[in-house]
């Protein structure tokens, strides 16, 4: 055991493959787990294959160098001298995964100087995703090395695994389903409500959109999106979204319900440089004020293009929106985000939020990232509560919104409206 690396680095194959396979079995519908197989192409992997104390010492120096690019739930083994492969467990979506092979490729990217060696890495990268990849261990790996070895010979970086037809949905085509839901405009909304914990009101509420729940087939919602953007529909379903939302939410106001609705911004969406045009018209469209919406962005949106995402959020910022950074402190991020994008809020992942009670490390994190936030004069929002116990110790560290199954599952636009008016005359007594 390498000192200092007990709690990322697994020892064996047979450990790692194991582990991979609990993480995949315990997945939900809003998260996946990646598997990264990172080939070093090293200068001195002779060297390393004839003197195993050497050997040993540079593995120390490598750990060293990509440790700060983890986050402390990844996991990594050494499956050869020259190759190492990585999971990365609980991540809201693709983007992510390819997040931290970017920051891993960078760690690499200058020399370990060891006395008088000098070792160059000429790292190259393959990544896979449960379950938009594979759905087993052994199928992720596969799928990852095969993305490694596409890169290799296109002279890449990395490479993404590809979705192939069996993977997509069964006996059918997945991007095909998808495009006829959203020809028929048949994708529902659900709600969920974000619980002020300081005036113990109901000032906001999230939109999330879900598959068909009379479909014959049944489709998560992360490969629903990550699907859409792979096969260019994650415009129209976005569109799509913007205008129910929009409409249920002008329908709320007639009714007296005044909230501000969040909806998410997928990265690849970012992308698009007249976003803040189509969203405009969308608004005026639905009689509706900028002011009313909020647009949660994931880190991963930040990976691409700087220039272009900060001149794009400032653009949705000048129009109205608010703006969330959702999901912060999955681990492979900048806290120059903070500084640099006009964000008003910030969401702690529920991965935190749940590990609280029983990860000191997590609680450490929320109770950072709280106090990062205030610093900068931002909100947080806490999703994840289901206890009690969660709910006070949130309330005790600062946070400002909570956002869980402890007060409401999500739920159809016009059941919204009665839980609110509900939460209002009884629910608040649970503050």
């Amino acid at each position: 055991m390498l000192i200092g690396q007990k709690h990322a680095l697994i020892e064996s194959l047979d450990e790692f493959m194991s582990t991979l396979e609990t993480e995949i079995q315990q997945l939900d519908d809003s998260h996946m787990v990646a598997v990264l197989v990172l080939s070093l192409q090293r200068s001195d992997r002779l060297q390393a294959l004839l003197n195993a104390h050497y050997a040993q010492i540079v593995k120390a120096h490598f750990c060293e160098a990509i440790l700060p690019s983890l986050r402390a739930k990844d996991r990594f083994v050494f499956a050869t001298e020259n190759e190492c492969w990585f999971i990365l467990p609980h991540l809201s979506s693709e983007a992510l995964a390819v997040l931290a092979g970017h920051r891993l490729l960078n760690a690499l990217s200058s020399p370990i100087n060891i006395e008088s060696h000098t070792i160059f890495f000429h790292p190259s990268l393959g990544i896979a995703c449960a379950p938009l990849h594979a759905k087993s261990a052994v199928e992720l790996v596969r799928n990852a090395e095969l993305a490694l070895r596409n890169a290799q010979s296109n002279n890449l970086r990395f490479d993404l695994a590809r979705v192939t037809h069996d993977q997509r949905h069964g006996p059918d085509d997945l991007p095909r389903a998808i495009k006829q839901v959203l020809d028929d405009n048949a994708l529902e909304i659900r709600y969920q409500p974000k619980v002020d914990l300081r005036s113990k009101s109901i000032k906001s509420v999230e939109a999330l959109v879900r598959w068909p729940s009379d479909h014959a087939q049944r489709v998560a919602t992360n490969l629903l999106i990550d699907t859409a953007e792979q096969f260019g529909l994650i415009e129209q379903l976005t569109i799509q979204v913007f205008n129910k939302v929009l409409q249920e939410a002008a329908d709320w106001q007639v009714q007296g319900l005044q909230v501000v609705v969040w909806i998410n911004l997928s990265a690849r969406l970012l992308a698009m440089e007249q976003l803040p045009r189509v969203l405009e018209r969308l608004l005026q469209v639905w009689n509706m004020p900028a002011t009313s919406v909020g647009l949660e962005v994931t880190e991963s949106a930040f990976i691409h293009d700087i220039e272009h995402t900060t001149a794009l959020l400032f653009e949705l910022k000048n129009l109205g929106f608010r703006l969330s950074i959702d999901d912060f402190g999955t681990g492979y991020s900048s806290l120059a985000y903070l500084r640099r994008f006009p964000i008003d809020e910030l969401k702690v992942d529920r991965v935190f939020v749940q590990g609280m009670f029983s990860s000191q490390a997590d609680k450490q994190i929320v109770q950072s990232i709280i106090g990062l936030a205030h610093n900068f004069g931002l909100s947080v929002v806490a999703e994840g509560v289901e206890q009690e116990s969660t709910l006070n110790a949130l309330r005790s560290m600062g946070c400002d919104e909570i956002q869980g199954f402890y007060f409401a599952q999500p739920m159809p636009a016009q059941e919204l409206i009665i839980w609110c008016e509900e939460f209002r005359r009884q629910g608040a007594a649970r503050l």
